[in-house]
């Protein structure tokens, strides 16, 4: 998938050095259980935790609502944001330089 902004190089290293239990963390809590983490899902009302992150695969997976995707995906949904707005927040956030785009007027 590549967006209209940045190179599949470039969406692959900012992939690849973000932490999605980081970025999930800081908009839920979520507890250790075997080896991924639950917490109650943004995306729906539930009491009981259905939201689960997969560290080593960098997946979530909702099993009340059936939201899942990567860290991007998970931005997109909980911040409404932009594919290329999600890219630029977590290659801030990571680190990664992006190259510089002109924007007509």
């Amino acid at each position: 998938m590549i967006s209209g902004f940045f190179s599949e190089e470039k969406v692959s290293e900012v992939r690849e050095r973000s932490s999605l239990l980081e970025v999930v963390s800081d908009y839920l809590s979520l507890k250790k259980t075997g080896r991924n983490y639950r917490g109650l899902c943004p995306f729906h009302s539930e009491k009981t935790p259905s939201f689960m992150v997969n560290e080593e695969k960098q997946i979530f997976h909702c099993f009340g609502c059936g939201e899942g995707g990567d860290v991007f995906t998970f931005l997109m949904k909980v911040g409404h944001f932009s594919f290329p707005q999600a890219v630029e927040m977590l290659a801030k956030r990571y680190g990664v330089k992006l190259p510089s785009r002109e924007l007509s007027p």
